[in-house]
């Protein structure tokens, strides 16, 4: 039998919800993102990006060039919401479901489609169904692998459906430029083009992936793999969480000392008690730094033992900033936790005092309370002075960025 592996994808996901419920937004220009003077578009409606609007735009250049726009802030539960609703339709089709994000997912259908006259009559049935349920359209593809199920889904957009059928993944494949491959980014690209891979057909040319070694190294058989459509990966329906962690930018460069230390302890706190909603603990604590200038630095340390402890997430982070040589105003501040496990080993580390049992039980007090009453009812003083003090209270969404991240290796 066949594999054949569908991606679905929301179109302008943000901006398409905000549309279905406020009805006078439909056929204007809607942009999705952080309103602050720093902010960043998070999704832009197919009207927006006519005027050159994108994801990750500076709010500022958004409204250059669409000044007549409608700016909302992003309403994330009112997002996972649908989320959860297209997921539901696509357990009707299929249990084998692999979400990338709340607007994305692979979906495991071999065997489907021999319920349907082929895998377009499939890709069909779905986007019909996600239509009858939500009133929002999906793009999708439906391929032999991963690689071109996502690559099927971007090509014909808004609205769109793409089956790549077997035999025809290099045809397909052999005239997109270089950068459609997976892992191959701007430098990577010009890394490419300057050893005379300008196509994908370029490197379906070579026998084998030897003579990519000197480009990308180690990379070079994967490279080769997805340019002549070869691609093994599963569907994993339970790919686990491999790090947590949370970042901000400021509307204004920070450089007092005393502020920094309140957003590691702010930080602390927030990717802490997230690990444990989820049941998780971690063994390297990462910072991320960005400066006025744009430039950025991050450091990690890998401890001992793995911990949610947020004394312990503080002080390593206090320990990787301190080491650093920090004479420039900072425009971004963050703490990750990675090389996470669901499995809560005995936390002994360098910080071995703080970790006692009577620090545990008074985190998940807190954890509780909070949860019933929200997250300012009770806190401890140093995020209470933050509280007070308005750090980042008016930078609620792009600013206030918790990030889950599944890699996708």
């Amino acid at each position: 039998m066949r594999r054949w592996i569908m991606h679905v994808d929301m179109d302008a996901f943000f901006a398409s919800v905000e549309q279905l419920d406020h009805p006078e937004y439909r056929g204007h220009p809607v942009i999705v993102g952080g309103l602050s003077a720093r902010g960043v578009v998070a999704t832009a409606s197919y009207e927006a990006r006519k005027f050159g609007v994108h994801s990750a735009m500076p709010l500022v250049k958004a409204k250059q060039l669409c000044p007549d726009g409608i700016y909302v802030w992003p309403r994330f539960e009112r997002y996972k919401e649908i989320s959860n609703v297209i997921h539901d339709v696509m357990r009707e089709f299929t249990p084998i479901i692999e979400p990338l994000s709340l607007d994305e997912a692979f979906l495991e259908v071999t065997g489907m489609s021999t319920l349907y006259p082929g895998p377009y009559q499939l890709g069909q049935a779905i986007k019909k169904r996600v239509f009858e349920e939500t009133g929002l359209i999906i793009s999708a593809g439906l391929a032999p692998n991963k690689f071109l199920a996502k690559l099927a889904s971007d090509l014909d957009k808004p609205d769109g459906l793409v089956v790549i059928p077997y035999g025809k993944e290099q045809e397909v494949l052999k005239n997109l430029p270089i950068k459609r491959i997976w892992g191959i980014g701007k430098q990577s690209e010009k890394r490419f083009k300057e050893a005379g891979f300008h196509k994908i057909g370029d490197i379906q040319e070579l026998a084998d992936e030897r003579p990519l070694i000197p480009v990308c190294g180690n990379q070079a058989r994967r490279i080769w793999e997805l340019a002549n459509g070869i691609d093994n990966r599963p569907v994993e329906p339970d790919r686990k969480i491999q790090s947590v962690g949370n970042e901000e930018t400021y509307g204004e460069d920070i450089t007092d000392p005393e502020v920094i230390d309140l957003e590691l302890r702010y930080f602390a706190n927030r990717v802490a008690k997230r690990l444990r909603k989820k049941g998780l603990t971690g063994h390297t604590i990462s910072i991320k730094i960005r400066f006025s200038d744009f430039s950025t630095i991050s450091r990690q340390k890998k401890l001992d033992t793995n911990t949610d402890n947020e004394h312990i997430i503080y002080k390593t982070a206090r320990i990787l900033f301190d080491k650093l040589d920090i004479t420039k105003p900072i425009r971004l501040m963050g703490i990750t936790v990675s090389g996470v496990d669901e499995d809560p080993l005995f936390q002994d580390s360098l910080f071995t005092a703080e970790t006692d049992a009577s620090q545990e039980r008074l985190s998940e007090v807190l954890d509780d309370l909070q949860s019933k009453f929200g997250d300012t009812a009770i806190m401890s003083g140093a995020l209470w002075k933050r509280h007070q003090s308005g750090i980042g209270e008016h930078y609620p969404t792009d600013a206030r960025k918790a990030t889950e991240e599944a890699t996708d290796t």
